[in-house]
């Protein structure tokens, strides 16, 4: 699989730019699909040894027929479908909205790729499509339905977990290979200010010397994953044999760090600077947290042999920092 195309929808977005970069760094024929040519600048540096060494295309996943057409033209072997609506609190308050854009723009790729003749589709989901846990270390096997519920994070979770149902339809009716990422709590440099994660609140006010404070959340936990493990697993998927699992969690396996453990690294790694965040848990905290476990990444090791280059927490903000300091000092400028 290693010489054919490999179409990424969200090229351009944070963990699609990463995997985007890394098949370029290993050579490979690659194209991305994105709503518009613009990206954040954050972006466009985390991407730019290899500026011109891409397709770009312009489509909605929305708009089936213009998907159908650029399926058509690049004749991709593989897609990674990381096009998604990430806004998790918005899309709460307005399911239709979550259906509209992650349901609909799903079921598309599945549907252009069929007619194309993909061989794989890797879709990147996510771990809210967990509910309350039932056991730990959560696996493949964990139900996403319960008796009494379904996915924590609500109409995000839902719509991920119908992309899921509809790519192992489409596998069942067409024979379409398809395989899931369920990454948890990731970070890194280029990760959105409307991540709840509060990694980047942490990090990038710190590195420029701003004080922080964060009004709740500091018992949550969370499995934090860097954004180049989790492209680096995505990989792993791409290539993987056709005997292999169909869904792996990109995490670090280890256990759960609270983000008030997690500003404390930041503020170790960042001498003189000053990070608050209180205890308190919102309603939406508390229900984040009812989700939020051990994570088994076995079968991502034992079957594609990977493990997180950043297991370490300490590492991983580590690198964070220092990409975001070199992206200063390139003069990239600041957050908009």
């Amino acid at each position: 699989m290693a010489g054919g195309l490999v179409l990424v929808t969200g090229g351009l977005g944070f963990i699609g730019g990463y995997v985007a970069r890394a098949l370029l760094d290993q050579k490979r024929r690659v194209a991305v699909l994105t709503r518009g040519r613009s990206t954040s600048v954050e972006m466009r540096y985390v991407l730019r040894e290899h500026q011109g060494g891409f397709v770009t295309e312009v489509a909605s996943v929305e708009d089936l027929p213009e998907l159908v057409d650029v399926f058509a033209r690049l004749e991709p072997e593989t897609v990674v479908h990381a096009a998604s609506n990430v806004e998790v609190a918005a899309l709460y308050r307005d399911p239709y909205r979550a259906f509209q854009t992650n349901v609909t723009g799903t079921v598309n790729v599945l549907e252009a790729a069929r007619r194309s003749g993909v061989r794989r589709v890797v879709d990147i989901s996510s771990i809210g499509v967990l509910p309350p846990i039932r056991y730990q270390p959560i696996d493949g096997a964990h139900p996403v339905i319960v008796p009494r519920g379904g996915p924590g994070t609500g109409a995000y979770g839902a719509a991920k977990v119908s992309g899921e149902v509809f790519g192992f339809a489409y596998e069942q009716a067409y024979g379409l290979d398809f395989r899931v990422v369920r990454p948890s709590a990731v970070y890194g440099f280029g990760m959105q200010w409307h991540s709840a994660n509060y990694m980047k609140q942490f990090v990038e006010p710190a590195v420029r010397g701003e004080a922080v404070k964060v009004a709740s959340g500091g018992r949550l936990p969370r499995d934090y994953t860097h954004v180049i493990d989790v492209a680096e697993l995505t990989v792993r998927v791409i290539d993987c044999g056709d005997d292999t699992d169909r869904v792996y969690y990109a995490a670090t396996g280890g256990p759960l760090v609270t983000a008030a453990q997690a500003a404390r690294l930041v503020a170790e790694l960042i001498p003189g600077s000053s990070i608050e965040i209180a205890d308190m848990m919102t309603p939406d905290d508390e229900v984040e947290a009812s989700f939020r476990g051990v994570i088994s990444i076995e079968n991502a090791r034992i079957q594609l042999g990977w493990t997180p280059r950043y297991a370490s927490l300490r590492e991983g903000i580590g690198e964070y920092i220092s990409a975001y300091r070199e992206f200063l000092a390139a003069g990239a400028g600041l957050p908009s």
